[in-house]
């Protein structure tokens, strides 16, 4: 044997030895890295043909179940739209009795806008000057006094709720004839200040607008007690949750008689 033949074959041995160390890994190695990328040029179809071969329901259960979950999405949102529009019609009802049962000239308006930041101060409503609204008319709801209109567009009107802190709102007690006026305190509860020392004041009692009042027309609801402060100086005090459900309104009504600009 010489050199040559001598160092072939060394050089096989070395290549056998070092293929039954390293074979299979090298082979292995190579195979994942054929396999990922046919994945990443297939965007992973190969697997999704496999799978199908091998067992085709695995790829139709998940688009039963999609369609499943699709029509269920659709049912309950239909369900929520008829209790949307459900709730609407009742609103509505209870609004055109209202306006039925009144001798004023009132109009039903939507509510628009309202900011959460200032949530129990100002409302918009979809009727402005087109249709007859000005500053200071009264606006109300089933249940009684919301507040007065501050600032019209042809379309849109602001109004300024009776929960505002700079709301004042001329009131009487029902039972007593008790006068004062309520202020908003950015809550459903008013703070009513007396004129005078009472003596006579209940939980419960009924709060109307005032009979004085130069904007409110009277007799409004308004609340009623909930808390008394009869040793409030200088005259007593109690709150006043308001009927009116201002914190979740959604139509009001605007009465278009116009009352005198003045603020009660």
């Amino acid at each position: 044997m010489n050199n040559i033949q001598l160092i072939l074959f060394k050089a096989l041995k070395f290549l056998y030895r070092w293929w039954q160390k390293y074979g299979n890994q090298l082979f292995w190695g190579i195979l994942s890295i054929l396999v990922a990328w046919q994945i990443y040029l297939t965007q992973g179809s190969l697997i999704s043909e496999t799978l199908y071969h091998i067992y085709p329901s695995w790829l139709f259960n998940p688009q039963i179940d999609r369609e499943a979950l699709y029509q269920q999405s659709t049912i309950q949102e239909l369900s929520n739209k008829i209790v949307i529009l459900e709730t609407q019609n009742q609103n509505l009802k209870k609004i055109a009795n209202y306006i039925d049962k009144s001798s004023n000239k009132l109009v039903p308006a939507r509510i628009i806008g309202r900011s959460p930041d200032a949530w129990w101060q100002v409302i918009t409503i979809d009727i402005g000057s087109n249709k007859g609204i000005k500053p200071n008319l009264v606006v109300m709801s089933v249940g009684g006094l919301v507040g007065r209109v501050t600032d019209v567009t042809p379309n849109t009107s602001r109004v300024l709720l009776i929960s505002d802190y700079n709301s004042r709102v001329g009131a009487t007690l029902t039972r007593t004839g008790y006068q004062g006026f309520i202020k908003g305190q950015s809550t459903h509860i008013g703070l009513m200040e007396f004129y005078a020392k009472v003596g006579d004041v209940k939980i419960g009692d009924v709060v109307k607008t005032s009979n004085i009042s130069t904007i409110f027309p009277p007799d409004i609801p308004i609340g009623k007690v909930i808390a008394i402060d009869i040793n409030k100086s200088p005259a007593p005090e109690a709150q006043i949750e308001f009927t009116a459900p201002i914190d979740f309104l959604d139509w009001v009504i605007v009465d278009l008689v116009e009352k005198s600009p003045l603020i009660s």
